[in-house]
């Protein structure tokens, strides 16, 4: 059997099993199976595979079937232009993200920064990647996503620029990081009640303790707000992720001594993304 014959096969078997985009993703699979890009893939349908890559494919595609995401299945995700490591026990990068590292940027130039929940590492490395004066503790309470956040400190030689922090608390970094610049996250926002409602490639695999953010969804954010007073220079700068309008609302509404709401940054879908508060 050749490529083209089972490239069709998977197509198939996904869109059967209601896997959207199945012929991309059937590309996706078979490329990484076969150890090949995709447009190699493409261009040598004519090649033979082997009983090994067959078997492998095999693999992955019954996996896929299960909901295992993608990314997952590569060991890998393209975040910031960075082909950065992920696998079971770390959120898998989002693009709506990269608004997050966008906005920083905007206000960030060097210094000492937190990254609460860091996961992967991803919006940590990223910064670091553009801000070369600047110094990341990057914050995780899952000992799983804190081994992938190392691996990818490590891929891109950063590990003597940050240092790896087990904990969900502000209050217990280490003294000597502080006060910091600027506060980044990504913390769980989902409200409960929409857990169930989610992506089964989401739901049943990535790790909730990253999105589920209590009954409204503002429970790690309300508990970030008041740790930071006391962790930020003041004039710092503090930047979250947020779940859009009524989230944004919401916050617009809270007040806090600490803390001017200065804006709230839309991702490129026009969902409000990105909430930007300024220490007094």
């Amino acid at each position: 059997m050749n490529r083209g014959q089972i490239r069709f096969q998977v197509r198939e078997r996904l869109r059967k099993s209601g896997i959207p985009r199945a012929a991309l993703e059937a590309d996706i699979l078979c490329s990484e199976a076969f150890g090949c890009s995709r447009e190699e893939l493409l261009a040598h349908p004519e090649r033979q595979v082997k009983p090994e890559e067959v078997h492998r494919l095999s693999s992955i595609v019954e996996a896929r079937i299960a909901r295992v995401p993608v990314a997952y299945l590569k060991g890998g995700a393209s975040f910031w232009g960075l082909d950065l490591l992920v696998g079971p026990g770390c959120l898998v990068p989002r693009p709506e993200t990269e608004v997050l590292v966008e906005t920083a940027l905007e206000f960030f130039r060097r210094g000492r920064f937190l990254d609460w929940g860091t996961g992967s590492g991803c919006v940590a490395i990223a910064l670091l990647s553009e801000q070369k004066e600047a110094m990341a503790l990057m914050m995780e309470k899952s000992p799983r996503a804190l081994l992938w956040a190392w691996r990818n400190l490590n891929r891109f030689s950063f590990l003597n620029r940050a240092l790896l922090w087990h904990g969900d608390s502000i209050r217990k970094i280490p003294s000597s990081w502080l006060p910091l610049d600027m506060i980044v996250g990504n913390p769980p926002y989902i409200p409960s009640p929409e857990i169930p409602l989610l992506m089964d490639d989401v739901r049943l695999h990535e790790p909730i303790l990253a999105l589920d953010g209590g009954p409204d969804g503002l429970q790690a954010i309300s508990a970030i707000l008041l740790e930071a007073e006391n962790a930020l220079v003041s004039g710092g700068w503090l930047l979250l992720e947020i779940a859009g309008k009524e989230q944004a609302e919401t916050l617009r509404a809270m007040s806090n001594r600490a803390f001017e709401l200065v804006c709230v940054r839309k991702d490129l879908g026009g969902k409000e993304r990105i909430a930007v508060w300024r220490k007094k």
